[in-house]
C-alpha cells in the first residue's frame, strides 16, 4: 500500500453493488413507473414529444428538482468540500455562488424560449432556425465539447470516489456507471428523468444532511464550536498563503475569488451550451419555466455551502490537530487525493465510520447519475433531431428518430466513458477538468443567449465571435501556463487555478465585446421571432401535430402578460442575486479582513443548515403536491379525466 492511498473501508461488493445494482433497480422501477403513466395519464413515450420534451407540461416543483440535479454533480459535492480544505470557509461560499447567479438568468432565457420557439426540442434548433446550417454546425460542436467534458468531470471524480472506498477498479467503475441511467433513459426519455431527478434528489439531500450533521456531533469533531477551535488551530500550523493571516475562516482569500471567477465563468458556459437545460426549459409548462428556475436555483446554492463547508473544514481539522479518526493518520492529503476530491470521502469515514463511507457511495452514485442522465437525453436528442432527422432522413418516423435518440444513448455512454478512461489514464483529475472546462464552454454562452434575447445579432456575430473566442482563450490558457509553470507545460501547469482562470476570462470575454461589435458595425436585418415557427413538432400523426401546435401557438393574452411579467422579474432577480452574492457580500467581507468570530461561525453553519433543509422540504413535497392528481389516477390505475 502506497503512502498516498488507504485499505478500502468497504468491500468491492459495495461498489459493484452500488454502481450495478442501485442502477439496475432504478432502470426497473422507472420502466414500471413509465408504463403506470402510459395508462393513467395517456403519455406515450412512443410519442418523440413526449420522448423528448416530456410533453412540455412539466410543473414548478419538478422543473426545480431538475435544476438541482443538473447541478447536483458529483463533482459539487467533492469539490466544494476539496476547495473549503484548500482555501477555508471562502471556498464553498464562492462555490456555491457561483452556481446560483447563472441559473437566475436561465430563467429569463427559459420564459423567453417558451415565448418564441414553443416547438423547439434542442437549442440547436433554434439556431438553425436562426443563422442556417454553418451556425448549426459550429454550435453543434460546440455542445457536444460541452456534453463530453461535464461527462467526463462527473465520471472522474464518482469513479475515483468509489474506488476509494470500496476497492472497484476505477475503469470498472466508470463504464458501470452509466449501465442503469442509460436502461431508464432509453425507456422513458426525459419524462423519466425528470422523475429519477425527483427520487435522486430526494435522496441526495437527506444523505448530504446526514453527513453533516454526523461530522458535528460524532467524537471526532464533537460540536460547531470545537470546530471552530480545531480549524483555528489548524491556521497556526499551516497557514493558507492569501488568505488574511492564513486563517481558513475568512473571506479575504485571493485564490478563493480567482476560483469563484473561474467557476462563476465556467458554469454559465455549462448552462448556456449544456442543450439538456434547455430541453427542461422546453419541457416545463408555461407557468414553471421561470419559477422553476429561480426556485431550483436558490435551493440549490445550500447543498455546496453547507456540505462543502462542514466536509471541508473538518477534514482540516482532524488531519492538523492529528486526530486519530482521520484516516491517512500522520499526514495530508497527497496531491493526486486532493485532486480527486476526496475529502469528502475521508471525512465521511473518520466521521461516521463504515456507514459513512456507505453514504458517500450511495450521494455519489445518485448525484453523477441524474446529471449523467441529463447529458445522455441532451445529446441523443442532438443526434436523433440536429442531425439524424435533420441531415439524413427527414422525412423519419416518429419510431425511427426515437430508435436513433435509444442508440445514441447508448453510443454516448461509451464514448463518454471510453474518453473518461483516456483522462484518467493521462492522469487529468476532477481538479482538472473542473478548472479547465470553462475555457471551452464559455465562448459560446453569449452568443447562444442573443440568439432569443437580441434581434439585431447577425450570423456573422454568432459564428465568428466564439471561434475567435475559443482560440483566444485557449492561447492565454497553454501561455500562462508556460509562464507560471516556468517553461514547463504538463498536467500540473496547465490544471493550475490561474492560468485556467485567464483562460476562461479570454473564452468568455472576447466573445461579449466581439459579438456586438460585429452586429453593430456591420448590421443586418433585424430578426423576425416569428420565423422560429419554422421549426416543427415531430409527430407521424398531422392532426395530433396539429392539436399540439393549436395548444402550443395560441397563447392566451393571460399568458403572454404572465411571461412578459416573469420575463421582468427573472432579469431583475438575476441582477440583485449577482450584486447580493457575488458582489457586495463577498467583497465587503473581503475588504473588511474580517476573521469569524465563534458566535459569527455558528450563524454561518447554522443559516446554511436551515438552507439545505429547506430545500430538502421543498423538494420532497411541492412536486407531489403538484402532481397529485397524476399520482392519484396511476395509484388506482385508472386513466385520468
Amino acid at each position: 500500500m502506497s503512502d498516498t492511498s488507504i485499505p478500502a473501508p468497504l468491500s468491492q461488493g459495495w461498489g459493484y453493488g452500488v454502481t450495478v445494482g442501485f442502477g439496475l433497480a432504478f432502470a426497473i422501477g422507472m420502466m414500471g413507473i413509465t408504463e403506470a403513466l402510459k395508462r393513467s395519464t395517456g403519455e406515450n413515450n412512443r410519442h418523440f414529444e413526449t420522448f423528448a420534451v416530456a410533453g412540455r407540461k412539466i410543473g414548478t416543483g419538478l422543473t426545480a428538482t431538475a435544476v438541482i440535479s443538473s447541478w447536483a454533480w458529483s463533482t459539487a459535492l467533492l469539490s466544494s468540500s476539496a476547495i473549503t480544505y484548500n482555501y477555508g470557509v471562502a471556498g464553498a461560499y464562492w462555490f456555491a455562488a457561483g452556481c446560483l447567479v447563472q441559473i437566475c438568468f436561465f430563467a429569463l432565457i427559459a420564459i423567453q424560449s417558451k415565448r418564441r420557439t414553443p416547438h423547439a426540442h434542442t437549442v440547436l434548433e433554434v439556431v438553425r432556425a436562426r443563422y442556417g446550417t454553418s451556425a448549426h454546425l459550429v454550435y453543434m460542436v460546440l455542445c457536444l465539447i460541452t456534453n463530453i467534458i461535464a461527462y467526463v468531470n462527473m465520471s472522474l471524480g464518482a469513479s475515483a470516489a468509489i474506488s476509494a472506498l470500496t476497492g472497484m477498479n476505477t475503469v470498472a467503475a466508470i463504464f458501470l456507471l452509466p449501465v442503469g441511467v442509460c436502461l431508464y433513459t432509453i425507456t422513458g426519455g426525459l419524462r423519466a428523468t425528470f422523475i429519477t431527478d425527483y427520487l435522486h434528489t430526494v435522496a441526495l439531500l437527506i444523505i448530504c444532511i446526514y453527513l453533516i450533521i454526523k461530522a458535528l456531533t460524532t467524537e471526532a469533531v464533537g460540536s460547531v464550536d470545537n470546530l471552530w477551535r480545531m480549524v483555528q488551530e489548524a491556521a497556526k500550523i499551516a497557514p493558507v498563503k492569501g488568505n488574511h493571516n492564513g486563517s481558513y475562516l475568512t473571506m479575504t482569500s485571493q485564490d478563493a475569488i480567482a476560483f469563484g471567477t473561474l467557476h462563476t465563468l465556467g458554469n454559465f458556459g455549462l448552462v448556456l451550451l449544456d442543450s439538456s437545460y434547455w430541453q427542461k426549459a422546453f419541457s416545463a409548462d408555461v407557468t414553471a419555466a421561470a419559477p422553476g428556475y429561480i426556485l431550483g436555483g436558490t435551493l440549490y446554492f445550500g447543498i455546496p455551502w453547507a456540505l462543502g463547508t462542514v466536509a471541508g473544514l473538518a477534514g482540516l481539522a482532524l488531519q492538523y490537530t492529528q486526530s486519530p479518526f482521520w484516516p491517512v493518520h500522520g499526514r495530508g492529503l497527497s496531491e493526486r487525493e486532493n485532486a480527486d476530491g476526496l475529502v469528502l470521502p475521508y471525512v465521511g469515514l473518520a466521521t461516521t465510520g463504515s456507514a459513512g463511507a456507505v453514504a458517500v457511495v450511495i450521494v455519489i452514485f445518485m448525484a453523477c447519475t441524474s446529471t449523467i442522465s441529463a447529458q445522455i437525453v441532451a445529446v441523443s436528442s442532438i443526434i436523433s433531431s440536429d442531425v439524424f432527422h435533420t441531415y439524413i432522413k427527414k422525412n423519419a418516423s416518429e419510431r425511427a428518430i426515437i430508435n436513433v435518440s435509444r442508440a445514441a444513448c447508448v453510443g454516448f455512454a461509451l464514448v463518454g466513458s471510453a474518453v473518461s478512461v483516456a483522462f484518467y489514464y493521462a492522469g487529468l483529475s476532477l481538479t482538472w477538468t473542473l478548472y479547465f472546462l470553462g475555457v471551452i464552454t464559455t465562448p459560446g454562452m453569449v452568443t447562444i443567449s442573443l440568439t432569443v434575447l437580441w434581434d439585431r445579432q447577425t450570423k456573422a456575430a454568432a459564428i465568428i465571435s466564439p471561434l475567435v473566442g475559443l482560440a483566444c482563450g485557449l492561447t492565454v490558457w497553454i501561455t500562462t501556463s508556460w509562464h507560471y509553470g516556468n517553461g514547463v507545460i504538463d498536467v500540473t501547469t496547465t490544471g493550475a487555478l490561474i492560468p485556467c482562470m485567464y483562460g476562461n476570462i479570454a473564452s468568455a470575454f472576447v466573445p461579449m465585446i466581439l459579438s456586438p461589435f460585429i452586429s453593430l458595425v456591420f448590421p443586418g436585418e433585424r430578426f423576425s421571432w416569428d420565423k422560429f415557427n419554422a421549426i416543427k413538432l415531430i409527430s407521424d400523426s398531422e392532426s395530433a401535430q396539429s392539436a399540439v401546435e393549436k395548444e402550443v401557438d395560441h397563447f392566451t393574452p393571460e399568458q403572454i402578460s404572465y411571461m412578459d411579467k416573469m420575463s421582468k422579474i427573472a432579469g431583475i432577480l438575476g441582477v440583485v442575486f449577482f450584486l447580493a452574492l457575488w458582489v457586495i457580500w463577498p467583497y465587503i467581507m473581503y475588504g473588511s479582513h474580517y476573521e469569524f468570530s465563534l458566535p459569527f461561525f455558528r450563524g454561518w453553519i447554522v443559516v446554511s443548515i436551515i438552507w439545505i433543509f429547506a430545500a430538502l422540504l421543498i423538494v420532497t413535497f411541492l412536486p407531489p403536491i403538484e402532481g397529485r392528481r397524476s399520482i392519484y389516477y396511476t395509484i388506482i390505475g385508472q386513466k385520468e379525466n
